[in-house]
């Protein structure tokens, strides 16, 4: 498959899809943008925070700017010539795919699917309306380190019900119950008390676990609340690099981040897995999206993200990194590879790039 716009639109809202049907059967944080001068920092960075280890990962999308994009007939040719070896353009649209799969899965386990538009990107182009009747809508979504933060306006009353029921029919969600409470938000864990599972309610969003893996799911999703409440030290504070990181390169509909040891270009773990990283944000579920920068190999840490236009043909890019040993020489030739236009810096071990690009399928 051709990376183009369209076509990474068009999985990523069949990732969503898939995550409804497989499974089911049957303005707390604003939208993230901002005027990515390098001083700025976006909204949505108050959530952030680095592990044990001091590393952070995290993919962002602004839901709501995707959604009203135009969309066509999905294009199997690509105008938009080398995008394929471009990190500038490929980290954020892998990103985005998957993002979509760990949200929409997700999503399922609590049978709340409803909550994104995801019907207008078919896999056959033409739009469609399968938001899930839900009053609550997500209009932004946040996926950093083992917490999944959805903003937006939610119903509480109606997230309630929906955790609380008792399944119905072949589903993989179970039932759930309210068990604590961090702040303003109602944390729910499963009635079974297996699994590990958690989410947490307010009006202004919802924060859940990320994968089967987490070991102490409430405190998983306390962790990016608190930061954003300003109980907790943000990965921003503590760290200059990242800092700098994020307020140069974070601005944008769609963007990715790796800091410290979640930044790992290659495309395989020590045991031959596919590994989760930057340039493999797929994990193996989509091949056609799990591309290799061998280029990246000079970066210790970096932010890559992309803004569109009205009609979702256009973009800028933003690209920031901190480079560890090795020559540049490769990276700076494939920033900005497939724009019109595109400018690249390297100075004191720091990398700079911006990039325009006038059609993309």
């Amino acid at each position: 498959m051709n990376l183009t716009r369209r076509n990474v639109l068009g999985v990523a809202g069949a990732s969503m899809a898939t995550g409804v049907a497989g499974c089911l059967g049957s303005n707390e944080a604003g939208n993230g943008n901002g005027n990515g001068n390098g001083v700025d920092l976006p909204e949505y960075h108050r959530w952030l925070t680095t592990d044990s280890n001091g590393s952070l990962s995290y993919v962002y999308i602004d839901w709501n700017h995707l959604s009203t994009l135009e969309y066509g007939n999905q294009s199997t040719s690509n105008s938009t010539t080398g995008s394929q070896s471009d990190p500038m353009l490929g980290l954020p649209l892998t990103g985005m795919v998957a993002a979509a799969f760990v949200v929409g899965f997700g999503l399922s386990a609590y049978g709340l699917s409803g909550m994104i538009n995801y019907g207008q990107y078919s896999q056959s182009g033409t739009e469609t309306d399968e938001t899930g009747g839900m009053n609550s809508k997500s209009d932004a979504m946040l996926s950093t380190n083992e917490a999944i933060v959805l903003t937006g306006d939610i119903d509480t009353a109606e997230v309630d019900g929906i955790l609380t029921a008792e399944p119905e029919g072949f589903t993989l969600s179970k039932q759930y119950e309210q068990t604590d409470e961090i702040g303003d938000y109602g944390v729910y864990t499963p009635v079974d008390g297996e699994g590990s599972k958690a989410i947490a309610v307010s009006d202004g969003a919802l924060v859940f676990t990320s994968g089967d893996g987490v070991t102490e799911p409430v405190d998983a999703i306390r962790t990016p609340i608190e930061a954003a409440a300003g109980e907790t030290e943000r990965a921003t504070e503590a760290n200059d690099d990242l800092e700098w990181l994020v307020s140069t390169a974070g601005h944008g509909h769609l963007v990715v981040g790796g800091y410290g040891e979640s930044f790992e270009p290659a495309a395989e773990s020590d045991d031959g897995e596919s590994g989760d990283n930057v340039s493999d944000l797929g994990s193996g579920t989509q091949d056609e999206f799990n591309m290799e920068y061998t280029e990246l190999e000079t970066v210790d840490s970096g932010v890559s993200s992309l803004t569109f236009d009205d009609t979702g043909s256009q973009a800028t890019g933003e690209f920031a990194a901190i480079l560890g040993d090795g020559e540049a020489s490769a990276l700076e030739d494939s920033l900005g590879s497939s724009a019109s236009e595109s400018s690249v810096t390297v100075e004191d071990g720091r990398v700079t790039a911006t990039a325009t690009w006038e059609s993309i399928n």
